[in-house]
């Protein structure tokens, strides 16, 4: 984290157009039907070493991380809200949650979300996953919902009076702000997530559910690692390889459903390209490796393996293809940033 002061910014606007260009690095924006034509944005962040907090009075608005964008964007960061007025209802894959004053709510950002919000009063704060994955390792379990008890009361109490000082402490130490504030944050909302405990064989279930088409729909992809799946998942490395533990760890299973995939395709007829180049799309560039690793785990040489009679159609090879992110700068700057 950087020790030295706390920088800021400011943001606001009363063109709905520059609100969604601004903060369309995090998400889509729109209008919701029936909201008043005037609109405002005005947002004042600062930046606590590698975290940002920023003091937000915003128009009513509907806020979107839609599939593609989780996919394109690959931000990996939570989101924590503290509304002091107005609020939102947010749709997850996990369920519906509705926030209202005085309550946090737990966003993460790798993941879909859909929120309606009326005009709010809020403080937002941005947290790599990487600065909270050793304190809070199943942060994660908590997306669209809010901690609950005292010590979520005593959480917002404090984001709630930081917010309010930063702009009187801007000589001050942010990296031991910072250190302060991560330390408060992991003893406030342990407690939370000491009851989704409870819950997690269900939840683990369907992980390894969503994990596995993950792969599926990836086999053919030399960026299949396993951060990728935890960006996609939004899950830590050691929750990955809980998951994976009985298949042998999450590559053994990777390589299993590629070796899978291509005898499939050794026994379509009408697949007559060379066994080096079907090996090769699945990310088997040697020979001898893949050889030894397809006899291992069907007992037979992929030569054995081929369809007698297979027909000289030659399908053309898919590929994927991702757009370069364009950045711009002030506040999205910054959440750029972090995510670099």
């Amino acid at each position: 984290m950087d020790s030295g002061g706390i920088s800021r910014t400011f943001f606001s606007t009363h063109d709905f157009d520059d609100w969604r260009d601004s903060i369309g690095v995090i998400f889509d924006v729109d209008r919701p039907e029936g909201a008043p034509e005037e609109f405002s944005a005005e947002v004042e962040a600062f930046q606590l070493g590698d975290m940002i907090l920023a003091n937000s009075r915003l128009g009513a608005q509907r806020y979107v991380r839609s599939p593609s964008q989780v996919r394109r964007d690959g931000l990996d960061h939570f989101l924590l809200n503290l509304y002091r007025t107005g609020g939102g209802r947010a749709r997850t894959d996990e369920g519906d949650f509705q926030g209202g004053a005085g309550q946090i709510s737990v966003l993460d950002l790798s993941r879909e979300l859909v929120s309606d919000e009326p005009q709010s009063d809020l403080l937002a704060l941005f947290l790599p996953r990487a600065l909270m994955e050793e304190q809070l390792p199943d942060l994660g379990a908590l997306h669209g919902q809010a901690p609950q008890g005292p010590y979520a009361v005593l959480l917002a109490e404090y984001l709630d009076l930081l917010g309010r000082r930063l702009p009187t402490l801007l000589e001050g130490d942010g990296g031991a702000l910072a250190r302060a504030t991560l330390d408060i944050l992991t003893a406030c909302i342990k407690p939370s997530l000491a009851h989704v405990e409870a819950a997690r064989p269900g939840l683990e279930l369907v992980l390894l559910r969503r994990a596995r088409r993950f792969i599926d729909a990836h086999l053919g992809s030399e960026k299949l690692t396993a951060d990728t799946i935890c960006n996609a998942l939004g899950v830590s490395r050691r929750t990955l390889y809980r998951l994976f533990d009985k298949e042998g760890g999450v590559q053994h299973y990777i390589q299993g459903r590629r070796l899978e995939s291509i005898r499939s395709r050794l026994a379509d007829p009408k697949e007559t390209r060379r066994i080096s180049e079907i090996a090769a799309d699945f990310g088997f560039l040697r020979s001898d490796h893949f050889a030894r690793a397809f006899r291992h785990q069907f007992g037979q040489s992929p030569r054995d393996s081929r369809a007698p009679d297979r027909q000289k159609q030659v399908p053309a090879p898919v590929r994927i293809s991702h757009a370069p992110d364009t950045g711009s700068p002030g506040f999205d700057d910054w959440i750029r940033t972090l995510h670099a």
